[in-house]
């Protein structure tokens, strides 16, 4: 496996110009920003960069089911696979992943928690520098408690997977001991996992060069910390490029980085504190049977601070709604008005309408998740953004209850594609949508104002106009950039979104991502012209059996990724049902 692993990571980078052996040097490899835990500044980072740096936020968590080998979520532990070549389908998206993430100016890939998958990240990505963003365990058991996250992102289970992983064949030796399996309070799992993922983290890198990025010195001195990080990187930072302190009101606040922070204040209680520290301190101590001490003092040096944080009393929160409240809208039946010649779909694609379209293409034989790979859409629990789950027992699929009006996101562009072509109707083009945005209003929905993506009504507009035109979500394009023909395709997305900023230049700026890509910020919206109508739609069987083929046919010897790309994009961009 692990030889199957670097034999793609060396034909990937080739693609984007590193042959084997080349340095870092103005390098299209990506930024590697790896967190010692949750919760320790990634999107602070992310933001800061973002004018500069295409952004991936967890893409091998996210875009890779937990049933693909090499996903960190997933519940069989890479060695217990015996080496089993990865199949062609696991492969080719593994690939295109890769690809995704190289580019010219650098992109900045975050990932966070990786535990056991560690190394099989950095093996991945041979030529990308490193950043280890660290936080005291202090600080992030006050951000867990703040957020309720122990209970709401299910760490309860977490636990006990990781530790199930480090009791396998390949980690036992080393850390067995450190994860037992005995159920532990939430304040002793934590400071377990904190320790844990901080040992992985540093095994991994040991002999490899990185750069620590601390979530206390950043909160002290963001100005100094981020020219450490321009220099680092050889890039330039604008002076705006902090993100900047908006309204408070957004209805969910969990991944918002528009607060500043100037003060380390830890909501917990004395006692809580203790037993995180307590039990982090413990876990590395009983590393040092098994373990070099390089790395538990790397890993020690990392997870030092607590007692730079003032602990607080917590106080009771009362419990936020989901979403602002707001009065019930109605919201109008799909229709296309003319903006600059093409026909414009009045609302952004809902979660309703999603559902049944990977409903029906489930009955029709073609499951969203195969062979590890999301295939239309992304699903994620509800806690961490998903709103459209799979019943097995229905054998459908449902919307999060009061989401079914919301545009629907986490959407890949087959997702958007497939979509599109059921509808009778295609995704527009880049220059299309640059042209449909001049002078249109400033968006309703961008930087973190609401938190989340809203009603795709937008309030002002009314049943004869186009809603969030710009805001809300950003969207996928019909087209992509001109590009090397062997690397993975790409398409264009556009627009502003609930969580990136809602200036022209952010709206304008080029971006794009593979086609199996995707995003909490990134949904669909139809346009039509003389050649796409109500009639030309294709039907759920015939969508299935298009994408069911060009699976099978991905066993072809010879075929560059690009090439598999473009006959995807035939398939679902072809008109009319084939004999």
């Amino acid at each position: 496996m692990l030889t199957d692993l670097k034999d793609i990571a060396a034909r990937v980078a080739a693609l984007h110009g590193h042959p084997e052996g080349q340095g870092l040097e103005r390098t299209t490899a990506p930024v590697l920003a790896l967190g010692t835990f949750e919760r320790v500044g990634s999107n602070w980072l992310s933001d800061s960069l973002r004018t500069g740096m295409p952004q991936h936020n967890e893409p091998f968590r996210q875009q890779l089911s937990r049933k693909h080998p090499t996903s960190p979520r997933s519940r069989v532990p890479l060695e217990l696979t015996g080496g089993a070549w990865l199949g062609d389908l696991e492969r080719h998206h593994l690939a295109c992943a890769l690809s995704d993430l190289y580019g010219d100016p650098r992109h900045l890939v975050k990932e966070t928690n990786l535990y056991f998958s560690t190394d099989t990240t950095l093996t991945l990505l041979p030529y990308s520098p490193v950043l280890v963003l660290t936080r005291a365990p202090v600080g992030i058991a006050s951000s867990f408690a703040r957020g309720r996250l122990w209970s709401r992102w299910g760490y309860g289970e977490r636990y006990a997977q990781v530790a199930v992983t480090a009791h396998s064949v390949r980690w036992r030796n080393e850390f067995e001991s450190l994860l037992p399996q005995d159920d532990p309070e939430e304040p002793i799992a934590l400071g377990r996992l904190l320790a844990v993922n901080a040992l992985l983290l540093a095994r991994a890198l040991d002999g490899r060069a990185h750069t620590v990025v601390s979530y206390e010195q950043h909160v002290k001195d963001p100005a100094g910390t981020l020219g450490r990080i321009a220099d680092v990187l050889d890039i330039d930072i604008p002076a705006t490029a902090q993100p900047p302190t908006t309204s408070p009101a957004a209805a969910d606040a969990t991944f918002a980085t528009n607060g500043n922070k100037n003060e380390l204040i830890a909501d917990l209680d004395r006692r809580t504190a203790e037993r995180v520290s307590e039990h982090a301190n413990a876990t590395l101590s009983r590393a040092a049977q098994t373990l070099d001490p390089t790395i538990i003092a790397t890993a020690a040096e990392w997870l030092a601070g607590d007692g730079q944080y003032e602990l607080c009393e917590p106080v009771a929160r009362s419990r936020r709604a989901a979403r602002p409240a707001a009065a019930v809208q109605k919201v109008p039946l799909p229709a296309y008005y003319t903006v600059n010649r093409v026909s414009w779909r009045n609302t952004l694609v809902t979660n309703g309408e999603m559902a049944d379209l990977l409903t029906m293409l489930h009955a029709a034989g073609m499951p969203n998740t195969q062979s590890g790979t999301n295939l239309l859409l992304c699903p994620m629990p509800h806690e961490r953004g998903g709103r459209l789950h799979f019943d097995p027992k229905q054998r459908r699929w449902l919307v999060s209850a009061g989401y079914e009006a919301h545009p629907a996101y986490w959407v890949t562009w087959v997702g958007a594609a497939a979509m599109a072509a059921w509808s009778g109707a295609r995704l527009p083009t880049r220059a299309e949508a640059l042209d449909a945005t001049v002078g249109a209003p400033p968006p309703h929905n961008c930087g973190y104002a609401v938190g989340d993506a809203s009603s795709v009504v937008e309030p002002g507009r009314g049943s004869g106009q186009v809603h969030h035109l710009v805001g809300n979500l950003q969207i996928w394009c019909h087209d992509g950039p001109a590009q090397n023909p062997a690397r993975a395709e790409q398409r264009f997305l556009f627009g502003a979104a609930w969580n990136t900023p809602g200036t022209r230049e952010a709206i304008e700026a080029v971006r794009s991502r593979y086609l199996l890509g995707s995003s909490r910020g990134v949904g669909v919206r139809l346009v039509r012209d003389s050649d796409t109508t109500q009639a030309t739609g294709l039907g759920a069987w015939e969508l299935a059996q298009r994408v069911n083929e060009w699976i099978d046919d991905l066993g072809v010897p010879d075929r560059s990724l690009g090439e598999q790309g473009r006959r995807l994009v035939t398939a679902l961009t072809a008109a009319g049902a084939r004999s």
